[in-house]
């Protein structure tokens, strides 16, 4: 293969994980929506074991038929990776970040959840450090745009600070450690074993947890409840397959800032759901949050992707027009 095909491959996979990771943004902001009513009434640590432990459950075959033979492949050091992030990723920022939300109430659920949007700048600071990924200038201008559009996106009336807000920033902290160590890790494992491990290993924590804490009798779900574990459970699974392909790709700095966009897309469902009201400082906080994800992929990286949808596209569209011939 020339230099040329090579570098066309290698754009044409970068353009690929940017899309996954934008429509891992958009599953993110569906979820996030979905999950605000699917947990009221519910003990958020039996509802976070019994919906993870439903995604291990989806995950599995996906994972067995992506790589029949990767369990055979697997050293210690990998199962030792999977474990921790099933720790970091799948167990304790599930338990703080639900256990924040509850804490700061309907009042301070907005301040809290801010500092969960600072996961893309955490992220960004530990792939310098720990991955040495070089951090470009559109990143640092698309981090000002990013928090900026966030804090725009706050309610006005919101408190500085709120109980949960330190939980939340704990459990953010952890999914940024996370992200960095799967993104070590997408080196050696294919995304499928990764997202698996995440969820099946922090599965088992959590059921362990829920055990020795007496909140399994809590579990037992309502045929409602159930239809609302389900969508979630469909949810994230969507979100952990689609993230942890574009993040093999994809530097995490790029990826963690795309998927910022999440925040806006919650916040227009509300607003069509008639949950929030619609107010020009918000719209510009959406704006601008869509501006700095626009700046942290870059212009070349967008032409790039563009191309990639219209190249596959078309070679689908031909594709069927062959076999209509065929037949």
């Amino acid at each position: 293969m020339s230099l040329s095909s090579e570098a066309n491959a290698q754009r044409r996979m970068i353009a690929a994980g940017i899309l996954l990771v934008l429509l891992t943004a958009v599953i993110s902001g569906v979820s996030t929506f979905v999950n605000f009513w699917a947990v009221q009434g519910f003990n958020s640590d039996a509802f976070i074991t019994v919906r993870n432990l439903a995604v291990t459950a989806l995950l599995l075959p996906l994972a067995l038929l992506a790589r029949r033979d990767v369990r055979t492949r697997l050293r210690k050091r990998d199962w030792a990776r999977l474990v921790t992030i099933g720790l970091l990723g799948g167990a304790i920022p599930f338990v703080l970040f639900f256990r924040g939300l509850q804490m700061a109430g309907t009042a301070g659920a907005a301040t809290a959840t801010f500092g969960y949007r600072t996961l893309f700048i955490m992220a960004s600071v530990f792939a310098f450090v720990f991955l040495r990924e070089r951090i470009p200038m559109r990143i640092l201008l698309a981090a000002g745009l990013l928090l900026a559009g966030n804090a725009l996106l706050l309610s006005l009336t919101a408190p500085v600070w709120s109980d949960g807000t330190l939980l939340v920033l704990a459990a953010t902290a952890l999914w940024a450690g996370e992200y960095t160590l799967s993104k070590r890790t997408l080196r050696d494992l294919p995304s499928s074993t990764v997202a698996l491990g995440r969820m099946g290993f922090g599965g088992v924590f959590l059921a362990t947890y829920i055990g020795l804490t007496g909140q399994w009798a809590a579990a037992a779900l309502s045929p409602a409840q159930w239809g609302w574990v389900g969508l979630s459970a469909l949810l994230l699974v969507g979100f952990v397959t689609t993230w942890y392909a574009g993040l093999r790709t994809v530097s995490l700095s790029t990826a963690a800032s795309i998927l910022v966009l999440s925040f806006p897309i919650t916040w227009a469902l509300g607003v069509l759901a008639g949950a929030s009201p619609v107010t020009f400082v918000q719209a510009a906080g959406a704006t601008a949050v869509a501006a700095g994800a626009v700046v942290a992929i870059g212009t070349a990286a967008l032409r790039e992707t563009w191309r990639f949808i219209l190249y596959t596209g078309r070679a689908k569209l031909v594709a069927a027009r062959a076999k209509i011939a065929g037949r």
